[in-house]
């Protein structure tokens, strides 16, 4: 699961405040306890705010809870039963009341007995919960007898914590017995599995990897005999897969059923075994897949010919797994081997040879990665080549996993969008409209999008629901025409190529649960506001134009005059990424911070617009936020109605026709005319410079014809004599204008135009 996500800038500072409030929403502080036990109760007790006298528990699935006497608004004490049905694995807990829905906190739920974590563990298996910030050194003590068998593992990183575990295991003569750091494969958390020697007291300690743990340090620690998985194997399964291995403690082998949907596989756990940890999963693959065969054979293993998945293990020291390929001579190839990108130990290295052991090509790391990528050009008389792989180092071992791609150099451009949004939870008052974005990643699709929920509130339906063809995103409009219990909802994008869930970006848990990351909380908020924000006067045919400010103006209706109003900048933008971050540059944006004094009514906020807007329109929204007079305790949050405002480019081209058929010159090959218009719009005139992409090696456009003062346009292609008859797609023509002539470098496109070009034979 790649994470390349871009966000909109104004999306970075909004986050999690989307939620209108209309009285304080709940929120989790600190949770010690961050485990449920399957078949058991557990005492879960939540420090937080405005937790109000009747907060629920919100799980996906169903629990018993009570809440216990003398619980506040600081402080709720649940006990909380999980039937026997339930599936192990971590799950986002929240707080629900009358005033919303909180952020989530994550929780283990497994069979395993969830407890604070104490001086002394009463008995085996057991799973304890604590917290280590700076340089504290907890430490625990159990009984243990000769021979028994004790797994130590810590759940920290993975849940969100900051602190970075060691772990150490002495005997009962206090001498060190095992210890253990962070490993990739358990997320930057530890895990260490001992023989005990000896009947006596042992003790186990946990501290932070520099002894300068943050805040939050909140740790997990299961101790006794469980079963986990860490990977599975194959890492990817394809439509034939019957089985997986599931990798780690107590390893097992599962069937996988024969319905497959989307492209994320849940795995059931084996029947029996105290499973713990995340619920595995296997992304579904669309390539042929193959597995590697056992036990290996002296001779390669065969490949047939194609776009194929490569799955194996490298289980002994010094092992070289060969695969033979069919090849045609000449064809270029794409080689790509992934282990560290798995979560796998091994630091792969891959060696191409031809079948007298030649070698023909290797790859060692690539760029940010152990992992090699290779691109190889098959030689002449070259029908078959074999490939090997190798650990780096010589290591091997039972979770030595690899998964080689293979597939010609130039494939079929990857077509598929993701959607994501910057917040996983809304609070709707039931007179009020929040304004949720969702933005689309596109990768060579620009077809519509249409947003829908499964399992909203009783009452609550979305609006806005369209990213239209090529647009960056859309924002959602949330309204609630009843009232219903919060619940946990899914939100999915419907496309020409398949559906597409929302997640919410950077989710923490996003690669080791995704379907986590596809939670969205809604809760109906029993309470109404007065405060309103709308547009004052904003003109239907506001449009957006490149390097242009736009003022929007807005009125502001609130029944305590001394309150002072925040107002935020939303937008649908997917705004590109500089050096990792957005790009605020390139971002629609505020000109700056707007906050509203006391017994103001109307206000404006100025956009900033960039250069390049390559969608046809963008959502604009402002949210604004009713603060106290001394700015320390926010009141409210409304939102403006959305408004979709069309972007006017300083210069569109028209061409006469889409086909032109190039003449041959004698003295320049062959030419072709493309004849149109280039019209200034918005105010902006000027000269217009036209280039060419997609052109054909060796051909040109005609310098003369590319700088144009009128209205009409007649550029010149030139393709060499030597030019193979036949229709040449994908050439694309652009405008570029300088809206400003004072500011001549700052130049702005016009949209892309296509033509085929048709080269007739002689």
């Amino acid at each position: 699961m790649t994470v390349r996500f871009q966000l909109a800038l104004c999306l970075l500072f909004v986050g999690s405040t989307l939620q209108p409030s209309v009285a304080a929403e709940p929120s989790i502080r600190a949770m010690p306890v961050r485990g449920l036990q399957i078949g058991g109760t557990t005492t879960i007790t939540v420090d937080g705010d405005d937790l109000t006298a009747a907060p629920k528990l919100l799980l996906p699935f169903p629990i018993t809870q009570t809440l216990q006497p003398k619980s506040t608004e600081k402080t709720a004490t649940f006990t909380v039963t999980v039937p026997e049905t339930a599936t192990p694995g971590w799950y986002q807990m929240r707080i629900a009341t009358a005033n919303g829905v909180s952020l989530p906190v994550v929780v283990g739920v497994d069979r395993l007995p969830q407890l604070p974590f104490a001086a002394t563990v009463e008995r085996l298996s057991v799973a304890l919960h604590g917290s280590v910030t700076g340089s504290t050194v907890m430490e625990t003590k159990f009984e243990g007898k000769a021979k028994q068998k004790v797994i130590v593992e810590v759940e920290a990183q993975r849940l969100g914590s900051k602190l970075r575990p060691i772990l150490h295991i002495s005997g009962p003569s206090r001498k060190q017995l095992a210890w253990a750091w962070a490993t990739p494969s358990l997320g930057g958390d530890c895990r260490l599995e001992t023989t005990l020697p000896a009947d006596g007291t042992y003790a186990i300690s946990i501290h932070d990897a520099e002894y300068t743990g943050g805040t939050p340090g909140h740790f997990r620690l299961k101790v006794g005999d469980f079963a986990a998985c860490d990977q599975v194997f194959p890492p990817i399964i394809g439509t034939n897969a019957k089985t997986v291995e599931l990798l780690g403690p107590g390893g097992s082998t599962v069937t996988l059923p024969a319905k497959r949907e989307g492209t994320i596989l849940r795995l059931d756990w084996p029947t029996g075994g105290a499973w713990t940890g995340p619920q595995p999963f296997a992304p579904v693959s669309t390539r042929t897949e193959i597995v590697e065969a056992l036990p290996p054979t002296a001779a390669p293993q065969e490949l047939p010919a194609g776009i194929l998945g490569v799955s194996g293990k490298l289980s002994q020291p010094n092992e070289e797994d060969r695969y033979r390929l069919p090849t045609t001579p000449g064809a270029k190839l794409k080689f790509d081997l992934s282990a560290e990108r798995l979560g796998s130990p091994l630091d792969v290295s891959l060696i191409i040879r031809n079948d007298a052991g030649v070698e023909l090509g290797r790859a060692d790391d690539g760029p940010g990665t152990l992992d090699p990528t290779l691109e190889f050009t098959v030689p002449e008389k070259t029908t078959s080549v074999v490939v090997a792989i190798v650990d780096a180092q010589g290591r091997g071992g039972s979770r030595g996993v690899y998964r080689l791609t293979i597939e010609p150099a130039k494939s079929q451009p990857v077509v598929n969008v993701k959607l994501f949004t910057p917040t996983g939870r809304v609070n709707i008052p039931a007179n009020g409209a929040p304004v949720v974005p969702v933005i689309a990643e596109r990768t060579n699709y620009s077809g519509p999008i249409q947003i829908s929920a499964v399992g909203l509130p009783k009452g609550v339906s979305l609006e806005n629901t369209t990213i239209p063809p090529g647009a960056d995103g859309t924002l959602v409009v949330v309204k609630a025409t009843g009232f219903g219990e919060a619940t946990l909802s899914t939100w999915i994008g419907t496309t020409e190529i398949g559906n597409r869930p929302v997640t919410v970006r950077g989710h923490q848990l996003e690669r080791i649960q995704p379907w986590l990351a596809q939670e969205f909380a809604a809760a109906v908020v029993l309470a109404s506001t007065e405060t309103k924000v709308d547009w004052r006067d904003l003109p239907d045919t506001t449009v957006v134009v490149p390097t242009r400010k736009i003022v929007l103006p807005v009125k502001i209706t609130r029944p305590d005059p001394n309150t002072v109003v925040r107002l935020t900048l939303l937008t649908s933008q997917f705004v590109p990424l500089a050096n990792g971050q957005p790009d605020a540059t390139k971002a629609i944006r505020a000109e700056k911070p707007i906050e509203v004094p006391a017994k103001a009514t109307d206000s404006e906020l100025t956009l900033l617009v960039p250069v390049d807007l390559p969608s046809q329109s963008y959502d604009v929204a402002i949210q604004a936020e009713v603060l106290s007079a001394d700015k320390k305790t926010l009141l409210a949050t409304v939102f403006t109605p959305v408004r979709r405002l069309p972007v006017a480019l300083p210069v569109a081209l028209k061409l006469n026709s889409a086909a032109v058929e190039a003449k041959l010159d004698p003295k320049l090959g062959y030419v072709a005319e493309i004849a149109g218009t280039a019209e200034r719009l918005a105010g902006i005139a000027g000269d217009v410079t036209l280039t060419v992409t997609g052109l054909p090696a060796g051909a040109r456009l005609d310098p003369a014809t590319a700088k144009v003062t009128t209205a009409a346009i007649a550029p010149k292609l030139i393709f060499p004599a030597a030019t193979t008859p036949g229709s040449l797609s994908g050439i694309k023509l652009i405008g570029t204008i300088a809206p400003d002539p004072k500011l001549p470098a700052l130049l702005v496109k016009s949209r892309e135009v296509e033509v085929t070009v048709t080269i007739p034979a002689k």
